[in-house]
């Protein structure tokens, strides 16, 4: 076990910074926040909330790369460990397990409704019974699968397409930047009284962005060593749950009704079904191997490598269309029984 006491506060501190962000959202429109559904209606093009989440998406880039800019590979607290990974930690994925692990958080993230954002973040401080079972699932899976590719030694280095990171960082940097206001001034086209609703996603997207870096959920090497469970197991990601969790605990449950809202845009399922614990454990295999969900994923576009951007995110893609129309077929076949 390696124990990290900077590590560890920091991780406690992100956790705190995403249950901000998280508590922002909720409290201010009644949302989750949930990094997987928020990724497929960007890709969909939901034309209802469109705009708005890809002013959050882009945000959780532009913050990413705004520290980037400001501690690239250095620790934020000295002592600890580096705030971003190398780029060949980051590489070192693959394309094929890239791929392979991107198409199997994108189908397990769909059919079960939720990531570790959705979930875990905000599904347990809502005392979710499904939120309880999901994470159950893909934490099991996630650890089983993460340890036994550590025994098996798959990953290994792999040549970098473009190895310019402060070049890939400004041009994130200066591209999230442009989306984010597209996304405020699209939704204010859209209509005027929502322009608000983007406004707010854009600062619940930098300080999430913020809270990933800090706690070092931004690093591959960071979730690879809390899910493997080997003699250099790191236990300090624990931290950045429990601080997201136990801050949403109280804030979550403070009003009645939501601040700029008329009620709740909260998921009505409550029940615990085998769509649920299927796709929760399918997520889980490929967040062992990948190492990274939906919103992790986007804040490494600063360290723009292929892996990631070119087949990880288009295979994430791929994976929640085609977990939508298994779950279509899943739907009928049951009605027809």
């Amino acid at each position: 076990m390696i124990l990290n006491f900077k590590d560890i506060y920091l991780a406690a501190a992100g956790g705190l910074l995403i249950g901000i962000a998280t508590s922002i959202h909720y409290l201010l429109k009644g949302r989750v926040t949930g990094f997987s559904g928020i990724f497929y209606s960007l890709i969909t093009f939901d034309k209802n909330s469109f705009y708005w989440k890809l002013s959050l998406m882009s945000s959780v880039v532009l913050s990413s790369s705004l520290l980037f800019k400001f501690y690239g590979f250095t620790p934020i607290l000295e002592g600890a460990s580096p705030s971003f990974d190398p780029i060949n930690q980051i590489s070192k994925i693959g394309y094929i397990g890239a791929a392979i692990a991107g198409f199997l958080v994108g189908f397990g993230t769909k059919l079960g409704n939720g990531c570790t954002s959705g979930h875990g973040v905000c599904g347990l401080p809502r005392l979710s019974v499904r939120s309880m079972a999901a994470v159950a699932s893909f934490m099991t899976f996630g650890i089983l699968t993460a340890t036994l590719k550590d025994q098996l030694v798959l990953e290994q280095p792999t040549k970098l397409l473009i190895d310019n990171v402060d070049m890939t960082n400004t041009l994130a940097m200066i591209i999230s930047g442009i989306l984010t206001l597209v996304g405020i001034i699209g939704q204010t086209k859209q209509n005027k009284k929502t322009m608000i609703d983007a406004i707010i996603s854009s600062v619940v997207g930098l300080v999430f962005g913020a809270g990933l870096v800090v706690s070092g959920m931004a690093k591959r090497s960071k979730i690879l060593g809390f899910l493997t469970f080997n003699k250099s197991w790191d236990p300090s990601l624990m931290f950045v749950m429990m601080g997201a969790v136990s801050l949403n605990l109280i804030t979550f449950n403070l009003l009645e009704k939501p601040i700029l809202s008329d009620k709740w845009d909260l998921p009505t399922n409550k029940k615990i079904d085998f769509k649920l614990i299927l796709g929760a454990s399918i997520f889980g295999i490929g967040w062992g191997i990948g190492g990274l969900c939906p919103g992790p994923a986007f804040s490494l576009f600063p360290q723009f490598t292929a892996q990631i951007a070119a087949v990880f995110l288009p295979c994430l893609a791929l994976g929640q269309i085609n977990a939508n129309k298994f779950s279509q077929y899943l739907d009928q076949k049951s009605k027809s029984n």
